[in-house]
């Protein structure tokens, strides 16, 4: 998929929070281990929150700039995207969910840096520091969080 407009990529940010939600929820459900299935359930919000907040943005937001033309549009294919975050599968522990949430994270927070740099009006540009700056805050929260559970 080539994104042409400002609500084609973040229509694709609200799909890619629900099919990551899903990945993290399918573990959930095969985790044996109490401790990695709360933090997979606690993940599964987490995704869950920020596809409902893409949601309620896309309602509300500017007609104008959810047309806006993106300059330099890149083809972002959702499943080759998401392969860049592993499914881990061999996650033993928490740690190995917090990486995989880290890298999530990253390439989200990367996309949102790229798309601000090259953004063609100042609105567009608040829009995707924004995000990126909310996808730090999101990571220090999740981290936080899994950090205070592997703890106890």
């Amino acid at each position: 998929m080539v994104f042409r407009q400002v609500k084609d990529l973040l229509a694709w940010i609200h799909d890619f929070h629900e099919q990551l939600g899903g990945q993290y929820a399918h573990l959930a459900e095969t985790q044996q281990d109490e401790r990695m299935k709360m933090a997979l359930v606690f993940l599964v919000d987490r995704e869950r929150r920020m596809q409902e907040g893409i949601a309620a943005y896309l309602e509300d937001a500017d007609e104008g700039l959810l047309t806006t033309w993106l300059i330099d549009s890149q083809e972002f294919v959702h499943p080759r995207v998401l392969e860049r975050i592993p499914p881990c599968l061999g996650c033993h522990d928490v740690h190995d969910i917090l990486a995989n949430v880290m890298t999530a994270h990253q390439t989200l927070k990367d996309m949102y840096r790229l798309r601000a740099e090259l953004a063609s009006i100042p609105e567009e540009t608040e829009l995707f520091e924004r995000l990126a700056e909310q996808q730090d805050a999101e990571a220090r929260l999740q981290t936080r969080d899994l950090a205070r559970l592997d703890m106890y």
